[in-house]
Protein backbone atom coordinates (compact mmCIF):
# COMPACT_ATOMS: atom_id res chain seq x y z
CA UNK A 1 0.00 0.00 0.00
CA UNK A 2 1.20 3.52 -0.82
CA UNK A 3 0.18 6.45 1.38
CA UNK A 4 0.82 9.97 0.12
CA UNK A 5 0.97 11.82 3.43
CA UNK A 6 1.41 15.31 1.96
CA UNK A 7 -0.95 16.82 -0.62
CA UNK A 8 -2.46 20.32 -0.88
CA UNK A 9 -5.55 21.68 -2.56
CA UNK A 10 -6.46 25.31 -3.20
CA UNK A 11 -7.89 27.73 -5.72
CA UNK A 12 -5.14 30.30 -6.12
CA UNK A 13 -7.48 32.95 -7.53
CA UNK A 14 -9.73 32.78 -4.49
CA UNK A 15 -7.48 31.66 -1.66
CA UNK A 16 -4.18 33.55 -2.15
CA UNK A 17 -3.83 37.00 -0.61
CA UNK A 18 -1.76 39.98 -1.86
CA UNK A 19 1.29 39.09 0.24
CA UNK A 20 1.44 35.54 -1.09
CA UNK A 21 0.88 36.68 -4.66
CA UNK A 22 3.72 39.18 -4.32
CA UNK A 23 6.02 36.42 -3.04
CA UNK A 24 5.09 34.22 -5.99
CA UNK A 25 5.86 37.05 -8.44
CA UNK A 26 9.19 37.69 -6.71
CA UNK A 27 10.10 34.02 -7.13
CA UNK A 28 8.87 33.80 -10.73
CA UNK A 29 6.08 31.32 -9.97
CA UNK A 30 2.87 31.49 -11.99
CA UNK A 31 -0.02 29.65 -10.26
CA UNK A 32 -1.48 28.93 -13.70
CA UNK A 33 1.11 26.15 -14.12
CA UNK A 34 -0.79 24.08 -11.54
CA UNK A 35 -3.99 24.10 -13.59
CA UNK A 36 -7.24 23.15 -11.86
CA UNK A 37 -5.71 21.92 -8.63
CA UNK A 38 -8.79 20.16 -7.30
CA UNK A 39 -9.46 18.26 -10.53
CA UNK A 40 -5.82 17.30 -10.94
CA UNK A 41 -5.63 16.22 -7.30
CA UNK A 42 -8.49 13.75 -7.71
CA UNK A 43 -6.80 12.24 -10.77
CA UNK A 44 -3.09 12.28 -9.92
CA UNK A 45 -3.41 11.00 -6.33
CA UNK A 46 -4.79 7.74 -7.74
CA UNK A 47 -1.13 6.72 -7.96
CA UNK A 48 -1.39 6.18 -4.19
CA UNK A 49 -3.87 4.01 -2.34
CA UNK A 50 -4.59 6.76 0.20
CA UNK A 51 -3.73 10.47 0.28
CA UNK A 52 -3.82 12.98 3.13
CA UNK A 53 -5.23 16.34 1.98
CA UNK A 54 -5.03 19.79 3.57
CA UNK A 55 -5.18 23.47 2.77
CA UNK A 56 -3.31 26.16 4.66
CA UNK A 57 -4.60 28.83 7.00
CA UNK A 58 -1.82 31.38 7.50
CA UNK A 59 -2.98 34.98 7.65
CA UNK A 60 0.56 36.26 8.25
CA UNK A 61 1.68 35.20 4.76
CA UNK A 62 -1.53 35.37 2.73
CA UNK A 63 -2.87 31.79 2.71
CA UNK A 64 -6.60 31.35 3.23
CA UNK A 65 -7.75 27.94 2.05
CA UNK A 66 -11.01 27.24 3.93
CA UNK A 67 -11.12 24.00 5.85
CA UNK A 68 -14.70 23.55 4.67
CA UNK A 69 -13.47 23.49 1.06
CA UNK A 70 -10.91 20.82 1.85
CA UNK A 71 -13.47 18.70 3.70
CA UNK A 72 -15.84 19.00 0.72
CA UNK A 73 -13.06 17.91 -1.62
CA UNK A 74 -12.28 14.85 0.51
CA UNK A 75 -15.98 13.95 0.43
CA UNK A 76 -15.66 13.47 -3.35
CA UNK A 77 -13.41 10.43 -2.79
CA UNK A 78 -13.81 9.36 0.85
CA UNK A 79 -12.66 5.84 0.01
CA UNK A 80 -9.08 7.08 -0.48
CA UNK A 81 -8.71 10.64 0.89
CA UNK A 82 -8.19 11.81 4.48
CA UNK A 83 -8.80 15.38 5.69
CA UNK A 84 -6.26 17.28 7.82
CA UNK A 85 -7.43 20.68 9.11
CA UNK A 86 -5.13 23.69 9.02
CA UNK A 87 -5.39 25.87 12.12
CA UNK A 88 -3.99 29.42 12.22
CA UNK A 89 -3.04 30.39 15.80
CA UNK A 90 -3.20 34.09 14.88
CA UNK A 91 -6.97 33.82 14.45
CA UNK A 92 -8.97 34.59 17.58
CA UNK A 93 -11.19 31.53 17.15
CA UNK A 94 -8.42 29.03 16.41
CA UNK A 95 -9.54 26.50 19.02
CA UNK A 96 -13.16 26.72 17.93
CA UNK A 97 -12.02 26.13 14.35
CA UNK A 98 -10.03 23.08 15.44
CA UNK A 99 -12.94 21.54 17.32
CA UNK A 100 -15.36 22.29 14.48
CA UNK A 101 -13.08 20.68 11.91
CA UNK A 102 -12.61 17.64 14.12
CA UNK A 103 -16.17 17.16 15.36
CA UNK A 104 -18.21 18.40 12.40
CA UNK A 105 -16.03 18.10 9.30
CA UNK A 106 -14.29 14.84 10.16
CA UNK A 107 -10.67 15.98 10.31
CA UNK A 108 -8.40 13.12 11.34
CA UNK A 109 -5.24 15.23 11.67
CA UNK A 110 -3.91 18.78 11.66
CA UNK A 111 -1.54 20.75 9.44
CA UNK A 112 0.52 23.52 11.07
CA UNK A 113 3.19 25.75 9.55
CA UNK A 114 5.05 27.97 12.04
CA UNK A 115 7.07 29.75 9.35
CA UNK A 116 3.92 30.59 7.39
CA UNK A 117 1.85 31.36 10.48
CA UNK A 118 4.46 33.58 12.17
CA UNK A 119 4.51 31.73 15.47
CA UNK A 120 7.29 29.81 17.20
CA UNK A 121 6.60 26.06 17.60
CA UNK A 122 6.61 26.57 21.38
CA UNK A 123 4.11 29.46 21.25
CA UNK A 124 1.43 29.04 23.93
CA UNK A 125 -1.29 29.10 21.26
CA UNK A 126 0.27 26.13 19.53
CA UNK A 127 0.44 24.41 22.91
CA UNK A 128 -3.36 24.70 23.12
CA UNK A 129 -3.55 22.90 19.78
CA UNK A 130 -1.02 20.25 20.83
CA UNK A 131 -2.97 19.47 23.99
CA UNK A 132 -6.19 19.02 22.03
CA UNK A 133 -4.50 16.85 19.39
CA UNK A 134 -2.74 14.64 21.92
CA UNK A 135 -5.97 14.18 23.91
CA UNK A 136 -7.96 13.32 20.78
CA UNK A 137 -5.38 11.24 18.92
CA UNK A 138 -4.93 13.68 16.03
CA UNK A 139 -1.48 13.64 14.41
CA UNK A 140 0.09 16.94 13.32
CA UNK A 141 1.98 17.45 10.09
CA UNK A 142 4.29 20.46 10.39
CA UNK A 143 5.90 22.38 7.60
CA UNK A 144 9.56 22.22 8.57
CA UNK A 145 12.50 23.84 6.81
CA UNK A 146 12.75 26.69 4.37
CA UNK A 147 10.18 28.24 2.03
CA UNK A 148 9.79 31.05 -0.51
CA UNK A 149 7.48 33.07 1.78
CA UNK A 150 8.87 36.27 3.25
CA UNK A 151 8.36 38.47 6.29
CA UNK A 152 8.50 35.79 9.00
CA UNK A 153 11.53 34.38 10.88
CA UNK A 154 13.03 31.34 9.19
CA UNK A 155 14.09 30.17 12.64
CA UNK A 156 10.47 29.20 13.36
CA UNK A 157 10.94 26.34 10.90
CA UNK A 158 14.11 24.88 12.41
CA UNK A 159 13.53 21.17 13.08
CA UNK A 160 15.34 21.36 16.41
CA UNK A 161 12.48 23.40 17.90
CA UNK A 162 10.13 20.44 17.50
CA UNK A 163 12.35 18.40 19.80
CA UNK A 164 11.12 20.39 22.81
CA UNK A 165 7.51 19.96 21.65
CA UNK A 166 8.02 16.19 21.51
CA UNK A 167 9.47 16.22 25.04
CA UNK A 168 6.44 18.14 26.33
CA UNK A 169 3.93 16.01 24.38
CA UNK A 170 5.34 12.47 24.22
CA UNK A 171 2.04 10.98 23.06
CA UNK A 172 1.57 13.42 20.18
CA UNK A 173 2.21 11.95 16.75
CA UNK A 174 4.13 14.45 14.63
CA UNK A 175 5.48 14.56 11.08
CA UNK A 176 8.19 17.04 10.05
CA UNK A 177 7.68 17.72 6.35
CA UNK A 178 10.38 17.88 3.68
CA UNK A 179 12.95 16.32 6.04
CA UNK A 180 13.27 19.88 7.35
CA UNK A 181 15.48 20.88 4.41
CA UNK A 182 18.11 22.32 4.45
CA UNK A 183 18.45 21.09 8.06
CA UNK A 184 18.00 17.42 7.31
CA UNK A 185 20.59 16.49 9.93
CA UNK A 186 18.58 18.27 12.62
CA UNK A 187 15.43 16.47 11.50
CA UNK A 188 17.13 13.09 11.67
CA UNK A 189 18.44 13.91 15.15
CA UNK A 190 14.90 14.75 16.28
CA UNK A 191 12.98 11.84 14.73
CA UNK A 192 15.34 9.18 16.05
CA UNK A 193 14.93 10.46 19.64
CA UNK A 194 11.16 10.27 19.87
CA UNK A 195 8.88 7.28 19.38
CA UNK A 196 6.06 9.23 17.73
CA UNK A 197 7.97 11.78 15.63
CA UNK A 198 8.43 11.13 11.90
CA UNK A 199 9.48 13.02 8.78
CA UNK A 200 8.34 12.94 5.17
CA UNK A 201 10.31 13.21 1.93
CA UNK A 202 7.90 15.47 0.06
CA UNK A 203 9.28 17.99 -2.45
CA UNK A 204 12.88 16.78 -2.21
CA UNK A 205 13.61 14.71 -5.32
CA UNK A 206 14.05 17.71 -7.61
CA UNK A 207 17.15 18.71 -5.64
CA UNK A 208 18.85 15.36 -6.37
CA UNK A 209 22.26 15.98 -4.81
CA UNK A 210 20.77 17.30 -1.58
CA UNK A 211 18.20 14.49 -1.56
CA UNK A 212 20.84 11.81 -2.09
CA UNK A 213 22.97 13.11 0.77
CA UNK A 214 19.94 13.32 3.05
CA UNK A 215 18.97 9.74 2.33
CA UNK A 216 22.51 8.52 2.89
CA UNK A 217 22.52 10.34 6.23
CA UNK A 218 19.26 8.60 7.16
CA UNK A 219 20.84 5.24 6.42
CA UNK A 220 23.98 6.03 8.36
CA UNK A 221 21.92 7.04 11.40
CA UNK A 222 19.67 3.99 10.90
CA UNK A 223 16.64 6.28 11.03
CA UNK A 224 15.06 5.38 7.68
CA UNK A 225 12.19 3.59 9.46
CA UNK A 226 11.00 6.99 10.76
CA UNK A 227 10.44 8.45 7.28
CA UNK A 228 7.15 8.53 5.34
CA UNK A 229 6.34 9.03 1.67
CA UNK A 230 4.75 12.30 0.54
CA UNK A 231 4.59 14.23 -2.72
CA UNK A 232 3.66 17.89 -1.97
CA UNK A 233 1.03 18.02 -4.73
CA UNK A 234 0.46 20.24 -6.75
CA UNK A 235 4.11 21.28 -6.73
CA UNK A 236 4.78 17.77 -7.97
CA UNK A 237 2.55 14.71 -8.29
CA UNK A 238 2.30 11.40 -6.49
CA UNK A 239 3.36 9.44 -9.56
CA UNK A 240 6.30 11.69 -10.41
CA UNK A 241 7.47 11.54 -6.81
CA UNK A 242 7.39 7.74 -6.74
CA UNK A 243 9.27 7.52 -10.04
CA UNK A 244 11.96 10.01 -9.09
CA UNK A 245 12.47 8.71 -5.56
CA UNK A 246 13.11 5.31 -7.12
CA UNK A 247 15.64 6.94 -9.47
CA UNK A 248 17.55 8.49 -6.56
CA UNK A 249 20.76 6.51 -7.08
CA UNK A 250 21.14 7.60 -10.70
CA UNK A 251 23.02 10.64 -9.45
CA UNK A 252 25.96 8.53 -8.31
CA UNK A 253 26.72 7.29 -11.84
CA UNK A 254 30.16 5.67 -11.92
CA UNK A 255 31.48 7.84 -9.11
CA UNK A 256 31.88 5.00 -6.63
CA UNK A 257 29.65 6.77 -4.10
CA UNK A 258 27.57 4.36 -2.01
CA UNK A 259 24.01 3.90 -3.12
CA UNK A 260 20.94 4.22 -0.97
CA UNK A 261 19.76 0.60 -0.70
CA UNK A 262 16.82 -0.13 -2.98
CA UNK A 263 14.98 -1.82 -0.13
CA UNK A 264 15.20 1.38 1.94
CA UNK A 265 13.62 3.36 -0.90
CA UNK A 266 10.82 0.82 -1.37
CA UNK A 267 10.14 0.60 2.35
CA UNK A 268 9.66 4.37 2.51
CA UNK A 269 7.35 4.39 -0.52
CA UNK A 270 5.26 1.57 0.96
CA UNK A 271 5.45 2.52 4.65
CA UNK A 272 2.15 2.14 6.51
CA UNK A 273 1.80 5.73 7.70
CA UNK A 274 -1.81 5.08 8.68
CA UNK A 275 -0.83 2.64 11.41
CA UNK A 276 2.14 4.71 12.58
CA UNK A 277 0.03 7.87 12.90
CA UNK A 278 -3.05 6.06 14.21
CA UNK A 279 -5.12 7.21 11.21
CA UNK A 280 -8.24 5.47 9.93
CA UNK A 281 -7.92 3.43 6.75
CA UNK A 282 -10.54 4.72 4.30
CA UNK A 283 -10.13 1.56 2.25
CA UNK A 284 -11.76 -0.39 5.08
CA UNK A 285 -14.88 1.74 5.44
Amino acid sequence: MIIDIHTHIFDAAQHFGPKLNADLVRCGVDPAVWGNVEERHLETTKAADVAVVFGLQASATGWNIPNEAVAAHVAKAPERLLFFASIDPLQSDYMEELEKCHRQFGAVGVKLAPLYQNAHPQDKRYYDIYRYCQANGLPILFHAGTSFVSGTPLDYSRPVHFDAVAVDFPGLRMVLAHLGHPWEGETIAVIRRHAHVYADISALYYRPWQFYNSMRLLVEYKAQHKVLFGSDFPFTTTGDSIKNVRALNSITGSSGLPEVPAEVIEEIIHRDALSLLNLPNPLQK
